[in-house]
């Protein structure tokens, strides 16, 4: 227990590198596809979602880097807005991957790289969904581990 009588507990060591290793791909990788698709590729659609997927692996990643340093063990409230900014990332993630998909669908597309090709496009607005609910996961997973074992209410 902390000074506040607050158990503390904590999330695995493992885990949490783990994190630390998936993030940093995601981030590698989404700016990689935003060099590659828009300056080869022709494709800004495409390059603009993998900088938004890579920018949202970023958030993932600086969370967990700042659960690791016990940034918040202070303010544990702090992450809520982290939830919440994963949530409108998720939300936008799958709206892009919905209107990506139909517009490809009723325009007769091919499966292309080059040019506007929105399969490719509704690809990394998935991946953009994905990294926004682990945002969401990694610092409600954070958030909870600050709950006493019987009162979660005084975080709330």
């Amino acid at each position: 227990m902390d000074e506040t009588g607050v158990r503390v507990r904590s999330v695995s060591s493992c885990g949490v590198k783990l994190r630390m290793i998936m993030s940093g791909i995601g981030i590698l990788v989404g700016v990689s596809v935003f060099i590659v698709f828009t300056m080869q590729y022709k494709n800004l659609n495409v390059g603009i979602w993998g900088l938004m997927s890579g920018l949202a692996a970023s958030l993932a990643f600086g969370v967990t880097v700042a659960y690791h340093r016990h940034v918040w063990d202070s303010k544990p409230r702090r992450l809520k807005s982290f939830m919440l900014l994963g949530c409108f990332i998720q939300l936008a993630g799958v709206c892009a991957f919905v209107a990506y998909l139909v517009l490809a669908i009723s325009q007769n597309q091919a499966l292309t790289a080059y040019g506007n090709g929105y399969y490719l496009t509704s690809i990394w607005c998935a991946m953009t969904w994905k990294w926004g609910f682990g945002l969401l996961m990694y610092s409600r997973r954070f958030y909870y581990s600050f709950a006493s074992a019987d009162d979660k209410s005084n975080l709330i």
